[in-house]
């Protein structure tokens, strides 16, 4: 069976949990529990019984990335539908500082009618920051919900608005979507890991 490695780290809006396969950051969440009980659900989300490893200089690592303009290569392992792949796709081509809406996204994912799945596809992304769901917004200007709390989701905003306005075009701004790269596969998660698809450690991975 293969192994997931995980790893807490604090950022400026929260602790969060990171976890990864062989193929990628696979996981990126805010902390809505205790440790223990976050550990429980990442369990429950890719299969109760898949080893897991402790790796917190992992989780730092893409932090530095995500909030320090730290410039490193980080790949990410997604999996979902093809309609759920293209939507993430479109989320993630949203640049630094700027929004776009739902219905942007469903368009972009080849259905312009299709805004609420897009919605739907959007509140299930499972790297949350890396695949950066926080920019999409309804298309009367309100922030719309955030799995963590519209508070936040403005603050993730305000942040980026004033660190774009800070900085050069060489910064951090323009270069976060260079440094991610993507591993899409429809295959679920749960059924790789019990296929034993992920032998050996995460040297290469960053």
């Amino acid at each position: 069976m293969g192994t997931i490695t995980y790893g807490f780290c604090d950022t400026p809006f929260g602790e969060i949990i990171v976890a990864a396969t062989k193929k990628g950051i696979c996981d990126l969440q805010f902390l809505e529990y205790n440790k223990l009980e976050t550990i429980h659900d990442l369990g429950q989300r890719w299969g109760v019984y898949t080893p897991i490893t402790l790796d917190n200089e992992m989780a730092e690592m893409v932090a530095s990335v995500v909030f320090g303009g730290k410039r490193r290569k980080i790949t990410v392992d997604l999996r979902g539908t093809d309609f759920q792949i293209a939507v993430w796709k479109a989320v993630r081509a949203i640049p630094f500082g700027q929004t776009a809406t739902y219905q942007d996204m469903a368009r972009a994912a080849g259905n312009e009618k299709a805004a609420r799945a897009a919605a739907t596809a959007v509140a299930q992304n499972p790297v949350s920051l890396l695949i950066p769901c926080h920019r999409v917004v309804r298309s009367d200007g309100d922030t719309g919900d955030y799995r963590w709390g519209r508070d936040l989701k403005r603050k993730l905003l305000k942040w980026e608005a004033e660190t774009v306005t800070a900085q050069p075009k060489n910064g951090m701004a323009t270069n976060l979507n260079q440094l991610i790269d993507i591993h899409c596969s429809n295959v679920p998660l749960v059924e790789e890991l019990s296929q034993d698809m992920f032998k050996g450690d995460l040297d290469g991975l960053f």
